[in-house]
C-alpha cells in the first residue's frame, strides 16, 4: 500500500471537513443552521419528495452497478476510480451511521426513527456528493452537472427542513475528500 499523495484540494477537504466536525462537536453551527433553517420555506411536496429520493439508496447502488458493468464491459474489472468509489461507498455510509450516532443531533423537524431519526452529516448528501466526486473524476467534461446533482439533492434536503445547513456542508466536502482519500491509498493520484 502506498502513501498518501497530497494535493492542495485534498488539503483544503481536509481542513473544511476537520473545521466541520469541530464546530459541530462544540455547538458553534447553532446559531447558523438556526439562521439559515428558519430563513428557508418549508417546500414538502410530491416533486420535492421524488427529488430528493436521487440521494436515497436505490439511486446509488443503481449508479453504483451501472458503473461496475459498464468497466466489466469495458476492461473486464473495475478501474481503480470505480473500486475506490465502491470501498467510499461501505466505509462512507459506515462512518455517517458512526456520525449520527456519535453526535446524536436532532433534525429540524422529526423524521425517520433510530439512526435515521438524526442529522448530522446528512446520508441523503453524502450520496449525491460520492456519485459526483466519482462521476467528476471518470467524466470530467461532466463535472458541474455531478456537483449540480449533488448541491440540488443537498438543497431538497434543507428545503424538506430534514437537514441543517452544517449537515450538508459536512457531506458535501466528506464524500470527496474520502473518494480522494481511498483512491490515494489505492495507489491512484489525485488529478
Amino acid at each position: 500500500m502506498r502513501g498518501i499523495k497530497l494535493d492542495i484540494r485534498f488539503g483544503i477537504l481536509t481542513i473544511g471537513v476537520l473545521g466541520l466536525l469541530v464546530l459541530q462537536a462544540a455547538g458553534l453551527l447553532y446559531g447558523i443552521n438556526e439562521r439559515v433553517n428558519s430563513s428557508l420555506p418549508l417546500i414538502d411536496t410530491p416533486i420535492m419528495n421524488f427529488l430528493t429520493a436521487f440521494g436515497g439508496d436505490l439511486f446509488l447502488f443503481s449508479f453504483a452497478a451501472l458503473v461496475l458493468y459498464l468497466d466489466w464491459r469495458e476492461k473486464g474489472r473495475p478501474s481503480l476510480e470505480t473500486a475506490s468509489f465502491l470501498l467510499s461507498i461501505v466505509v462512507g455510509l459506515a462512518a455517517v451511521g458512526a456520525m449520527k450516532v456519535l453526535f446524536a443531533e436532532p433534525r429540524p423537524i422529526a423524521y425517520g426513527s433510530g439512526v435515521g431519526s438524526y442529522a448530522f452529516p446528512s446520508g441523503h448528501t453524502f450520496r449525491a456528493a460520492i456519485i459526483a466526486a466519482y462521476g467528476s473524476d471518470r467524466w470530467r467534461k461532466y463535472a458541474p452537472l455531478f456537483w449540480a446533482y449533488a448541491v440540488g439533492i443537498a438543497l431538497t434536503r434543507l428545503l424538506l427542513h430534514v437537514h441543517w445547513l452544517g449537515d450538508v456542508l459536512f457531506s458535501l466536502l466528506f464524500a470527496p475528500w474520502l473518494y480522494l482519500l481511498l483512491k490515494s491509498l489505492l495507489g491512484g493520484r489525485f488529478e
